[in-house]
Order: C-alpha cells, then structure tokens, then sequence
C-alpha cells in the first residue's frame, strides 16, 4: 500500500517551505494525489541521497514520456501508482528499485 505525505510533511523531509512543493508537482517532479481533498505526495516520490532528502530524478522524465504519449496529467499520474501488467508491479515502485529502463520500456507501446 502506498504511503503519502501531506504537503507540509514533504516540505520538511526536503527542508523547503510548502510553497515548493507546489512547484515540485507543476514541475512534474514528484505526483501530486489527492486525498480526502488535499493534495499529498506518495512518499515513494522522495528518496533519501547520502542523508538528504531530494525528489526521485527519474520521475521527471518519465512523466514526460506519459504526457508525450498522451496522457491526461491525472491519466499519467494514475498509471505511475496502479499496478502495471506489463511490469508485474506499480511503476513508482520499480522507479524506487532504479527499474526505470523496464518503466520507460513499458510507456513505449503506449505511445502508438
């Protein structure tokens, strides 16, 4: 099950003011979920790098990729935390586990 972190609980992991992660999720740098009508963040979208805590890179480009074969932002966003048949698991998950190449593999098809 995915954990979420509320916007405020992001902004602290990254030690930014609450206004950057609204930045962050126009920026397609970490998703964007609403729960219960707030916006959260999957926790899964923030990885922590030599004790400090930054965006996962490879979320960026692969919502690119989703958005360039065109997919909604939200169509896009649900593909990246719904388990993916051709992956066997949820793509941030494997994003998480440096899968990107079998993530990005698995856009490819979408795109035609």
């Amino acid at each position: 099950m995915t954990e979420f972190l509320t916007q405020r609980e992001a902004a602290e992991k990254l030690g930014v003011a609450p206004t950057r992660i609204k930045q962050l999720w126009a920026e397609n740098e970490i998703l964007k979920v609403v729960k219960d009508g707030k916006p959260m963040v999957p926790a899964k979208c923030l990885t922590d790098e030599n004790g400090f805590w930054e965006p996962l890179p490879t979320i960026h480009g692969t919502m690119f990729m989703l958005l360039d074969a065109g997919f909604s932002h939200d169509e896009a966003t649900e593909w990246m935390l719904t388990e993916q048949e051709s992956l066997g698991a949820v793509p941030l998950d494997c994003l998480a586990d440096s899968r990107v190449r079998d993530v990005r593999n698995a856009i490819l098809p979408l795109a035609f």
